[in-house]
């Protein structure tokens, strides 16, 4: 096994442990006999959630493929990323505010792809905000468009530029390899983390 793959191999495996020791906790602290309260049964749906879209993730990451970039309508794209976002809020305790300019602003945007990314970078985040509310802002120009995360207290340090093969979740992996592809280039200042998505990179990677 060449050495990305062991990496990739490694990382999956860390993430499935995790994903069942996070099932495994909530059925242990049920009272035996009885059913799921609401919110545990919340929780244990945003866990197996995140085992799917990490298991979804990995096969695209083992097979070089990537999901669908093409541009979609903004207000379907947008509320598609919210309902995405809805298990890091149960998981997190927290709701997330989708702020945006109207329209044209929000007309088109890249489809699953950049939603994905949103996603991963969003539970990147998170440990981090430990905030009732975070914001996640959408902006766009002739240029491009922009995402723009708050609270972020610090900059995620496993976004930052560093040696392939050091420990990672399949989650960074995955905004890591989406924000290469698409071109994103990310910034931190005063308690915002934002992403500057290039027009031309996503219209290369459709074609």
């Amino acid at each position: 096994m060449d050495k990305p793959s062991e990496v990739l191999f490694r990382s999956t495996l860390h993430d499935m442990a995790n994903i069942l020791a996070g099932i495994r906790g909530i059925v242990d602290l049920c009272p035996p006999g009885q059913p799921l309260a609401p919110r545990d049964r919340d929780r244990l749906g945003a866990v197996v959630e995140e085992g799917i879209t990490a298991l979804e993730r990995s096969r695209h990451l083992a097979l070089g493929t990537l999901p669908e970039a093409a541009l979609e309508p903004g207000g379907a794209w947008r509320e598609s990323l919210r309902e995405d976002l809805e298990p890091l809020g149960v998981l997190f305790r927290c709701r997330f505010d989708l702020a945006g300019p109207p329209a044209p602003e929000w007309d088109q945007w890249p489809g699953r792809l950049l939603r994905g990314y949103a996603r991963a970078v969003t539970r990147l985040v998170l440990p981090y905000a430990k905030a009732p509310v975070v914001a996640l802002e959408g902006g766009a120009d002739a240029q491009g468009w922009d995402l723009r995360w708050s609270p972020a207290p610090v900059f995620p340090e496993i976004l930052a530029p560093g040696p392939e093969d050091r420990p990672m979740d399949i989650c960074a992996h995955w905004a890591l390899r989406v924000g290469e592809a698409l071109g994103i280039s990310l910034a931190w200042e005063a308690g915002r983390l934002s992403a500057r998505i290039p027009r031309p990179r996503v219209v290369e990677f459709r074609d």
